[in-house]
């Protein structure tokens, strides 16, 4: 089956225009929600998220979370591609206002960069975060605090700049921020450079996932299928909503075209 980028566009905007209608329910009485909560709070409740800061620091004696694999052991100081230590390295925190304008809202994203990188492009536009490592070592309760401080001040979501390299230390300070009372969402900003091993450790912590984005003008529903079936195959279930309807809507088209043959 081949569908037209146009026709991914139209039915896309379809499936999104119909998110603003209300909803029709059989019943009078009002429904009862539960009041929203962050992910990964809900895993500190349920005593899980202990469970995966260990998973995550055992990698640091043969750190292979990152795509490069290098192997290193960071315990007794030795570096790979990212040439992260095993303490966070830190550029800054603060209000951002240059992301989508969903993210930002009326307070701003409240960024974190990440000094160094594992995939260090040419063009990159954080080159003296990225390549020179600029920054400063900072402890993972330092972090803590640094995500607790964008949301004192308003700010609606923690958004990690560049986090695949220092992946561990963020777990064991998310944990520590919760604690303390952090109760925004978190972002990944990632460079698109992934292990599936590092996104199963972000399940339940990060609530959704666009593994299919690089799929989006693709004219063939096949590879889009293909790009979420793989997802799920690899235990990946926090899929944005859009994304399985549209995914449903080629099934279900697929499979009637299958019929009329």
């Amino acid at each position: 089956m081949t569908v037209t980028r146009r026709r991914f566009i139209q039915c896309a905007l379809a499936m999104g225009g119909s998110l603003l209608l209300p909803l029709r329910t059989e019943s009078s009485q009002p429904s009862k929600t539960e009041p929203w909560s962050p992910a990964y709070e809900r895993l500190e409740k349920a005593g899980r998220l202990t469970e995966r800061v260990e998973q995550a620091f055992a990698q640091f004696s043969e750190y292979r979370l990152c795509p490069r694999q290098c192997g290193v052991n960071r315990l007794k100081g030795e570096t790979g591609f990212c040439r992260a230590p095993v303490r966070t390295m830190n550029y800054s925190a603060h209000p951002h206002f240059g992301e989508e304008d969903a993210l930002v809202g009326r307070h701003g994203s409240g960024t974190i960069f990440f000094s160094n990188c594992n995939l260090r492009c040419v063009f990159c536009q954080n080159w003296p975060i990225s390549h020179e490592g600029r920054g400063a070592e900072i402890s993972d309760e330092d972090l803590a605090a640094g995500m607790l401080k964008p949301q004192a001040i308003g700010c609606h979501n923690i958004n990690l700049v560049t986090p695949t390299h220092v992946m561990p230390n963020i777990l064991m300070a998310t944990h520590l921020a919760c604690q303390q009372g952090l109760r925004i969402p978190l972002l990944h900003n990632t460079n698109g450079y992934e292990r599936v091993e590092i996104l199963k450790l972000l399940e339940g912590i990060v609530n959704l996932y666009l593994p299919h984005l690089k799929f989006m003008h693709a004219d063939k529903a096949e590879e889009y299928l293909e790009a979420m079936a793989r997802s799920e195959e690899a235990g990946l279930n926090h899929l944005d909503p859009r994304s399985i309807k549209v995914r449903n809507f080629y099934r279900a088209d697929s499979s009637s075209s299958q019929r009329m043959k």
